[in-house]
């Protein structure tokens, strides 16, 4: 369900950290690669609260965007942050594709060692 920006932004972040130039399933294998070992040192994760809100609409699409905190403890180091997702609709809200990024902090991680 991930809009296909997020690919390319990702697609984007291994290249320009001179990981290589991944396309299709080999950046799909990179990516669950990254999300496993995220996984497996993540000990706790909790959502603080909801932030807000907005929705916006135009000819074409329908945004949403959600923010949130959160806690996670990765390696016994606890870390506080805010994300958003985003929801994205081009039929009048019939589906939906999603924009979690999330997904670049984790890569993030794994890429500085944080997660090995």
């Amino acid at each position: 369900m991930w809009d296909k920006r997020m690919y390319l932004e990702m697609q984007d972040f291994y290249n320009k950290r001179k990981q290589g130039h991944f396309t299709d399933t080999i950046l799909h294998a990179r990516i669950k690669g990254d999300i496993e070992k995220y996984y497996k040192r993540l000990s706790k994760f909790k959502i603080g609260k909801f932030l807000g809100s907005m929705l916006e609409a135009d000819a074409v699409y329908i945004i949403g965007q959600t923010y949130y905190s959160y806690v996670e403890t990765i390696n016994g180091k606890q870390t506080k942050a805010t994300l958003m997702l985003v929801f994205i609709s081009e039929d009048k809200g019939k589906t939906w594709v999603i924009q979690d990024w999330k997904i670049k902090d984790i890569a993030d991680k794994v890429d500085r060692k944080i997660i090995k």
